[in-house]
């Protein structure tokens, strides 16, 4: 992949990489796409007034694009990825990232699991 930067609706995208085989199949991929409503790349106001804080388009961003062969898009600003589809740029979480929740300053524990146990007695 190409590591040159781009320029789209205010913010700069590097072209990470393609799908991989194992990687590349619809649903799995559908699985580990979010809606970025911070960025708010959509065709229209989708999910309301005001939502939208670019008018995105899939054709557009792939004529700015540096790699026009490139699947998923590193954000400089935010350091997010990102696939260009159809109605908005959505936000792709690899494996590898997990995302925090905002005002937290690292994951929240499953419930259940607030602190070790010693022994089995202990509750």
């Amino acid at each position: 992949m190409q590591e040159m930067s781009f320029e789209y609706g205010g913010y700069h995208f590097i072209p990470e990489r393609r799908f991989t085989k194992r990687e590349d199949d619809f649903f799995k991929i559908t699985r580990r796409l979010k809606t970025d409503r911070e960025l708010g790349f959509f065709a229209t106001d989708y999910y309301g007034r005001g939502s939208q804080r670019f008018p995105y388009s899939y054709d557009d961003f792939y004529a700015a694009s540096t790699d026009k062969k490139c699947d998923i898009f590193r954000c400089v600003e935010n350091g997010r990825l990102y696939v260009p589809c159809q109605y908005e740029l959505q936000q792709y979480m690899d494996g590898k990232q997990q995302e925090i929740p905002q005002g937290h300053t690292s994951m929240p524990r499953e419930r259940g699991q607030n602190k070790e146990r010693r022994n089995a007695y202990e509750r």
